[in-house]
């Protein structure tokens, strides 16, 4: 396969934190492996939840697909790599790092003893600056060494060791995290471990279980009083690294998490890989002012590792190289102004203020040509969006009533299967299911069929960027059902937004149902060129 021919500025040495090892054995495997685990492929994956057997599809790793797609190269020389004492190899632009923060804790090349995640974030730090030291200036590396960046690429606990790194000055004195330009996470708890319901109870805080405890968390991540003041340690300060520059991937597979033989996934129950709950693997940046900003964020039905693993899967794969290496960015965010009910019970509750809904929001993005979805939000794999109808009627008639970041989507114009076409396209898959309406905490649910939806569309975006400003077109599948040929596409009004000359722009696109049930919202796709 030709390597992509992504922007060279865009390529910088890549550093692996793998994630947390559950005892010794794990300790000792993970250090016996040199790339540990990143060089894990898989030959399975699950099209959907149900006990069916597996299709095959062969993804061949991260460090092998970097290899082919872009020309990276690992780190090792004769056997020595750069835990080695006296390693002064030169370390190519295009390169592949692991972060061997086990090996001390190893019987193999250690004592045994796992220090506490303080020294593996002081590790990195001296890492990163090892790197800069060694990292090749010249024609085919950096123009000087103070030009040094690196992309955290982590798994599992591997984003906390980032995330302590980055906003704890303790670990860091000599400031090195201004050198990572992107965090990358898979499968991080952002928030913490939560078991029967509960974060890390006391009696599994074994094993450096704690670690995971959002009490504990917020000490090493320099959090101690957001969390005081949030109850969440899922905060990035923006000073730190800009939520912009920060991308979680998100798992919703628990079902083939068989660690601990299933009982992992037993304890932590519905709505998780298998370890760590959706809703907890996420992240958002604040600054001084208190201002709130989501990170990029997209989701796949894959666990927290194994077969059908989060990080040997090509969904991972095609998010991370699109957000290293991409060319456009668009976050895709649903608006709802209202949802108006019918008249009779369920809107005469509305009105009193007795009736409770909670909408799950369905959305399912793909790119043209590529058989895979960069992002599956499905309620029966417990990954839906969420919004309450509590949360409209306390609008009191302000627009939107409500804001939901769906996911993020990052495209680029060397992953086109015809380099000429000026465009760039998506698929947006949407739906709005019908919600199980209370009213004063008793079913309220009358006439309604399960599975109903009060909206259900796909629209196509297609996105021209070489012209002056760019321009954008939409169609909707339902417009053409059936036919090859593509129907007539709507012009998409791309509204510039942000500071003048920004290169962001705005564009929505309208979603109504004519349900007794009647959603009125759109679709909010924020488009900017990436790098």
């Amino acid at each position: 396969m030709p390597q992509a021919q992504a922007n060279p500025e865009s390529y910088h040495p890549i550093i692996y934190i793998r994630g947390f090892a559950m005892n010794q054995s794990d300790i000792d495997e993970t250090t016996a492996d040199p790339f540990c685990g990143f060089n894990v492929g898989s030959t399975v994956f699950r099209a959907r939840p149900s006990p069916s057997p597996p299709a095959r599809f062969v993804f061949e790793s991260p460090v092998m697909r970097l290899v082919s797609d872009h020309g990276y190269a690992n780190v090792i020389t004769q056997g020595t790599d750069l835990t080695t004492p006296g390693f002064n190899a030169p370390i190519p632009r295009r390169s592949v790092v692991v972060h061997h923060y086990y090996d001390q804790a190893s019987a193999l090349l250690g004592d045994g003893r796992v220090p506490p995640i303080d020294k593996f974030a002081q590790d990195l730090a001296s890492l990163i600056e090892r790197m800069q030291a060694l990292v090749i200036v010249g024609p085919d590396g950096y123009q000087s060494r103070e030009d040094f960046r690196c992309y955290l690429v982590a798994h599992s606990m591997g984003g906390l060791v980032a995330r302590a790194f980055l906003q704890n000055r303790a670990f860091d004195p000599n400031n090195l995290y201004k050198k990572v330009l992107k965090l990358f996470t898979y499968a991080t708890p952002h928030n913490g471990i939560d078991v029967l319901g509960m974060n890390v109870p006391s009696f599994l805080r074994t094993h450096e279980i704690d670690t995971f405890s959002r009490g504990t968390m917020s000490k090493y991540l320099n959090l101690v009083q957001r969390y005081k003041a949030t109850e969440s340690v899922a905060w990035m300060p923006q000073e730190c690294l800009a939520a912009s520059k920060i991308f979680t991937f998100i798992g919703t597979n628990r079902q083939d998490y068989e660690v601990a033989f299933g009982l992992s996934r037993t304890f932590v129950g519905k709505g998780s890989d298998g370890l760590v709950k959706i809703q907890n693997a996420d992240l958002a940046g604040y600054d001084n002012a208190g201002i709130v900003e989501p990170c990029a964020k997209a989701f796949a039905f894959r666990s927290h590792s194994g077969f059908f693993g989060i990080v040997n899967s090509e969904e991972g794969y095609q998010n991370l190289q699109r957000f290293l290496f991409g060319t456009y960015r668009v976050d895709v965010w649903l608006d709802v102004n209202d949802v108006k009910l019918p008249p009779g019970k369920l809107a005469d509750a509305d009105a009193n203020g007795t009736l409770d809904a909670t909408y799950p929001v369905e959305v399912l993005i793909s790119l043209r040509n590529k058989p895979w979805y960069l992002t599956r939000r499905v309620a029966v794999e417990d990954s839906a969006a969420v919004f309450e109808h509590k949360a409209l009627r306390e609008a009191g008639g302000r627009t939107p009533a409500v804001q939901k970041l769906l996911s993020t989507v990052f495209m680029a114009d060397w992953g086109k299967r015809n380099p000429n076409d000026p465009t760039v396209a998506y698929r947006l898959q949407l739906s709005v299911l019908m919600p199980d309406f209370q009213v004063s905490g008793a079913d309220a649910s009358e006439g309604q069929y399960e599975g109903s939806k009060i909206f259900s569309g796909a629209v196509i975006i297609v996105l021209t960027t070489d012209t002056v400003p760019w321009t954008a077109k939409y169609y909707w599948e339902s417009d053409a059902p059936g036919s090859t040929a593509p129907p007539v596409q709507r012009d998409l009004a791309l509204t510039p937004v942000g500071p003048a000359g920004s290169g962001k722009f705005s564009a929505t696109v309208q979603v109504s149902s004519g349900h007794p049930v009647n959603l009125d919202a759109q679709v909010r796709f924020e488009i900017s060129a990436w790098q």
